[in-house]
């Protein structure tokens, strides 16, 4: 059951969801390890969960290997001759376009240098160059150099685009503005040289998936054998020459969350060529964008001060906060593995259970400030003038418990669950406390103590916790004037379009146990016992019996001067043995020429006279709205003789 809120509530509730939600999407950047943690569960799904995708055909990876290195004079820098027939051989094959990440930051050998660069010049093949961005570590000379040897040569910067919190590259370097002109990144270079457009700013970089594990996602050849292999392999494909050695130019990429830091660390040129595929197969990454993580951290948020709002034990709260969150965390697994979108699990979470604690926190303080304020209010439902005895007279109150003979009455009113679920709260409450309020003012009036109500009903007893001599004669008039004011509320309510039902009433007297039951923390001034339970069933009979007032015999006998018609004798749901029933008569009804029609058939009912029938029939001709009538006519109808009725239903 959620609880109801007022408007001011309302809106503290929305101000807790949004100021949550919104802490819960900054605590990344204020916090870099909740931002490492949530890149770790990312990638773990990346790493584990992708679906092989078969090696990509339009990339081929020339690789500069430890066994090509053998092959040459010295390791370091890259023997430029080496080069210079390297890309002879590879143009041969026509490629589409040639990336070189090497950075010729140094000299050589002269002539070695030199060949390199008429190769470079000559190529009938778009070759683009590796570069250094402006903010790059080289030294004032290997700046010049590198500008000196790739000058009029198609350049881009090769830098990588890491994430501060865990060092793993997950953006492509777009490029850099220098003297006021833009200059794309090596890969936007490479896709502008084969009419791609180049993106303008850093694109999140969506790594393509390995056609098994510890396979890479691009066809990779050694260096030094790439003259002996079949040209067609190169054909029309785009090459990318670098570095892919066991150490060096290696960084962390999201492999690293399942495969460890080292193997999941990849050679820059495969991470160039990762980049590269994506513009090439206008790849999106499978995350959310900004504005619909935003959008679903709020959502959890809400979800998460919905269930603060539940007003079940904190036990069952507890477990289901966390089964909540488990079943989040599998839906975000799920729906990575079986539908390819990758949703943040720790930021919603956080905003999930920040929600949740700080709305229970605001609503436990409302409901302890609510409670407080019930229990004042219903202290008042004592009679004042039993207070002002008790307060003279303190003896007289037994809250230890005691043995005492009490008159009960039991009230309800008919089909208000049902107006509790048509009518809006603003119309129902005061409609409610109006009502209550002249119930509890007429159980006042007559010297009653009320012992609880519950929703629309009340609950009173006489002849506690002080002596009431009369205390049936006081029960029968207050169930006669609750009777008439009840009917008169009915009219009233029905002119301002409301539909009410009855109210029944059912009053008993007998010998309980009454005393404080509520131990020392709360004081329950109440009593147990059959009799209690005979005028609950009383009251709840009245809707089988056509009545609205049910008095036990044992109550209508001690009331001189109380005018009243039998009812039966009623063997109550449970019971085996039946109690004499009545209902009383207002004044005037007692010598109406209805009462008296009603006299003659209960007397024919109770002689087993085939005529009763016929008699109640004749009381329903004088008086159509007598449902009482009309139910004894029903039994006899039915096979039913004489006027003992057991009970079917409570």
């Amino acid at each position: 059951m959620v609880r109801h809120l007022s408007a001011r509530e309302i809106l503290a509730v929305l101000a807790i969801v949004v100021l949550t939600g919104a802490g819960s999407a900054l605590l990344p950047r204020a916090l870099p390890m909740v931002q490492a943690a949530e890149n770790w569960l990312a990638d773990f799904r990346f790493a584990s969960l992708s679906a092989p995708e078969p090696q990509n055909d339009q990339i081929v990876i020339v690789a500069i290997t430890e066994d090509t290195l053998a092959t040459l004079p010295y390791r370091s820098p890259i023997d430029r001759e080496f080069l210079a027939k390297l890309l002879s051989s590879l143009e041969a094959a026509k490629p589409r376009a040639i990336g070189l990440d090497i950075l010729f930051d140094q000299p050589t050998q002269p002539a070695k240098d030199a060949a390199l660069r008429r190769r470079l010049l000559a190529s009938t093949v778009p070759i683009v160059l590796a570069t250094a961005a402006t903010n790059s570590d080289l030294t004032e000379r290997q700046a010049a150099y590198l500008k000196l040897f790739t000058d009029g040569l198609d350049v881009g910067p090769v830098n990588l685009v890491k994430d501060r919190a865990d060092g793993t590259v997950r953006w492509i370097f777009a490029g850099e503005t220098v003297d006021g002109q833009w200059k794309p990144g090596f890969v936007g270079a490479l896709a502008g040289a084969i009419g791609l457009a180049a993106p303008r700013q850093d694109p999140p970089l969506a790594y393509r998936g390995r056609p098994g594990k510890g396979e890479s996602a691009f066809r990779i050849y050694p260096a030094h054998t790439a003259g002996f292999l079949p040209k067609k392999w190169f054909a029309g494909k785009i090459i990318l020459i670098g570095a892919v050695l066991p150490r060096g130019d290696r960084h962390r990429t999201p492999y690293a969350a399942v495969e460890g830091a080292r193997a999941g660390a990849l050679p820059g040129v495969l991470i160039h060529a990762h980049a590269l595929a994506q513009l090439l197969d206008g790849r999106e990454p499978p995350k959310l964008g900004t504005s619909a993580e935003a959008a679903l951290i709020l959502l959890l948020a809400a979800a998460g001060m919905l269930f603060a709002a539940i007003d079940i034990p904190l036990a069952l709260k507890s477990g289901g906060f966390l089964i909540a969150i488990v079943l989040y965390w599998v839906g975000g697994f799920a729906l990575y593995g079986y539908g390819g979108m990758m949703i943040p699990l720790l930021t919603p979470s956080f905003g999930f259970a920040a929600s949740s604690g700080v709305g229970i926190a605001y609503l436990g303080r409302r409901d302890r400030k609510q409670k407080k304020f019930i229990r004042q209010a219903f202290s008042r439902y004592v009679s004042p003038g039993i207070v002002d005895q008790l307060v003279a007279d303190p003896t007289q109150l037994n809250v230890g418990g005691e043995r005492r003979e009490l008159t009960y009455l039991f009230t309800d009113l008919a089909n208000f669950t049902s107006l509790t679920e048509k009518t809006e709260p603003a119309v129902l409450v005061p409609l409610l406390n109006e009502y209550l309020s002249e119930m509890c003012r007429i159980l006042f009036k007559h010297g009653a103590t009320i012992d609880k109500i519950v929703g629309d009903a009340v609950v009173g007893f006489f002849n506690a916790p002080v002596d009431q001599e009369d205390h049936p004669a006081r029960a029968v008039a207050a169930a006669l004037e609750m009777d008439g004011f009840g009917q008169a509320f009915i009219v009233k309510q029905a002119e301002l379009g409301l539909k009410l039902g009855i109210t029944r009433i059912g009053v008993h007297s007998g010998v309980a146990v009454i005393g404080n039951f509520g131990g020392e923390t709360f004081f329950d001034y109440t009593a147990h016992g059959d009799m209690v339970n005979t005028a609950a069933r009383l009251e709840s009979v009245n809707k089988h019996l056509g009545t609205r007032v049910c008095i036990s015999g044992v109550t209508a006998a001690r009331c001189p001067g109380m005018a009243f018609r039998p009812v039966g004798e009623l063997v109550l749901k449970g019971k085996s043995v039946g109690i004499e029933v009545f209902e009383p008569l207002a004044d005037g009804w007692a010598d109406s020429p209805a009462a008296a029609a009603y006299s003659d058939a209960f007397e024919k009912m109770q002689r087993h006279d085939p005529g009763a029938g016929e008699a109640f029939r004749e009381v329903i001709r004088i008086n159509p709205d007598d449902g009482l009538a009309r139910f004894h006519l029903g039994r006899l109808e039915g096979g039913e003789t004489g006027a003992k009725i057991v009970m079917g239903e409570k």
